[in-house]
């Protein structure tokens, strides 16, 4: 008979471990003052300019919520508005030199985070839990690789 004990469950051990790890990314971005929440906007924004209602669309809030992201992104020079071209109402945010190096030491601090997290497993083991979680995320209507954000 399995365990039936809540600690034991997958959804439990989740929660507790995004806790702690939530808890720690929080402390290592704030010198840098971004906010988990930012990280999700910088990576959307790796690949290219992106309008603000895309933004919170892939996001998922609501577009007032984007607009206070961006305006503190780009009170970090991370970020840049620029008016479309041919219409001057919608406006893309693009990343700046600055910002692209602020995604970098993210990026950095991410993986130093991961490592410390995952002490106890090879690289096998990690390799594994990575491709795990990419394929429930998945199934839950979130690509993997989407960045989940936080207030």
């Amino acid at each position: 008979m399995p365990d039936e004990s809540v600690a034991s469950s997958v959804s439990f051990q989740l929660v507790r471990l995004g806790q702690v790890a939530g808890h720690r990314f929080v402390g290592l971005l704030a010198p840098l003052g971004l906010r988990p929440r930012h990280c999700a906007v910088l990576e959307l924004l790796r690949d290219g300019p992106m309008g603000q209602l895309e933004l919170a669309r892939r996001v998922g809030v609501a577009p007032s919520v984007v607009v206070d992201m961006v305006d503190e992104l780009q009170d970090l020079h991370a970020v840049t508005r620029v008016r479309h071209t041919e219409d001057r109402r919608r406006q893309f945010v693009e990343l700046t030199a600055h910002g692209r190096g602020l995604l970098r030491r993210v990026a950095n601090v991410a993986r130093a985070l991961d490592a410390d997290l995952l002490r106890e497993l090879d690289s096998n083991q990690c390799a594994a839990l990575r491709a795990a979680l990419d394929r429930v995320a998945g199934s839950h209507d979130r690509p993997p690789g989407q960045p989940v954000t936080t207030p």
